[in-house]
């Protein structure tokens, strides 16, 4: 196991755009330990030495916002993919060839979906008149750590997220599971909701003659109470998102701006913004304080309404939402109006709504006692 935590010799955590880094290492002998930033060619070797409590340790000077790089000789804990680790959390610790920004237990369950695919959660809703089925994804060692709360995802379309649907599948629980473990995002929770029969009603905004002020009121006053009451959520707007594709994504953007107060995320992916009512009246409204995702292909029939997107990222920057912070907009090159798409996409959107650098910092479990971790 290994362990990144940030501090200075004064006050024990350093602010300022230098930082010294203290990597521990727990291992039967002295390791040799390689690390370079993530800007630099060479790998430099430093001899680990030993503290008293039997850790391996070694401190490094870095800037404020660089990438450590960093393996051990002969260690199997690392991604196949680089033969080594890249930390972009102010602190982290590595477990089973995981990075964690919080001490975790000794033993934890991987990610698991809290639900049968073949026989989804049916929820029953009096504001829709129906049944929607819901499937629940829940982070590694959800059932470990049980003091721990998580940011939720709210998903449309949900029979094509995780399992494969009449248009393919996002398979996006492989996505998460991998950011998750390099330590490029947030442990989340995902809520996944099948669209039912009336999809243009539940997710066209009546501007645009649907319903989803309706689906909204589902989501808001049914669903998310329910999902807050039966999992460790962390219940504020910043910590709840929402994202959808094609009408979806419409849905999703429509819901987060009425219910800002809700959902502070929001992600658009291809969004049918052709539909321009709704899209068409917002340069007439209050900014929301809200962290937006949008993207479309542009390629396919209608070059996946590429023109439609920009607009909406038009009027989003005229009312001073600020691009990096606060807007990402991505037109994919060669993509066109697809699941398989929407999946690959969605690593993009969740580093920008759940990075691990712009979350809250981790909990320091050990037995009993939890502490709070700077950052």
């Amino acid at each position: 196991m290994a362990a990144l935590k940030l501090f200075d010799p004064g006050s024990g955590w350093l602010a300022g755009m230098q930082r010294t880094v203290s990597i521990l290492w727990n291992s039967p002998q002295p390791p040799t330990l390689y690390w370079r930033h993530s800007d630099k060619r060479e790998f430099q070797a430093v001899n680990v030495g030993r503290s008293s409590d039997g850790w391996h340790h070694f401190d490094l000077e870095a800037e404020a916002d660089q990438v450590l790089v960093c393996y051990v000789a002969g260690n199997r804990l690392r991604f196949p993919e680089t033969g080594h680790y890249k930390v972009r959390t102010r602190h982290a610790f590595v477990q089973g060839g995981e990075v964690f920004d919080y001490m975790p237990a000794a033993q934890i369950e991987g990610p698991l979906r809290d639900y049968e695919a073949k026989a989804p959660l049916e929820f029953s809703s009096e504001i829709l008149k129906e049944k929607r089925k819901v499937r629940v994804y829940l982070p590694r060692g959800y059932r470990q750590h049980t003091q721990r709360r998580y940011p939720v995802l709210y998903v449309q379309d949900g029979q094509n997220i995780f399992e494969r649907g009449a248009y393919g599948s996002w398979q996006a629980h492989l996505k998460i599971d991998r950011l998750i473990a390099r330590g490029e995002i947030e442990e989340v929770i995902v809520v996944a909701v099948d669209h039912g029969v009336g999809r243009f009603q539940d997710y066209v905004p009546p501007e645009d003659g649907g319903k989803a002020h309706l689906y909204a009121a589902f989501l808001v006053n049914e669903l998310k109470p329910w999902v807050d009451q039966t999992y460790r959520t962390r219940i504020g707007p910043q910590d709840t998102a929402i994202m959808g594709s094609s009408l979806g994504g419409l849905a999703a953007f429509y819901i987060a701006w009425n219910y800002s107060y809700v959902f502070g995320k929001v992600a658009s992916l291809s969004g049918s913004w052709w539909l321009r009512r709704f899209r068409d009246r917002l340069p007439f409204q209050r900014r929301r304080k809200l962290k937006v995702y949008l993207d479309s292909g542009d390629s396919g029939p209608s070059r996946d309404c590429v023109q439609h997107s920009k607009a909406l990222h038009q009027i989003l920057v005229g009312l001073g939402y600020q691009a990096g912070s606060q807007l990402r907009y991505r037109v994919a090159r060669r993509h066109t109006h697809t699941e398989s798409a929407w999946g690959e996409r969605t690593v993009q959107a969740l580093r920008f709504l759940f990075s691990a650098t712009g979350g809250r910092g981790g909990e320091m479990e050990r037995g009993r006692e939890s502490h709070r971790l700077a950052g």
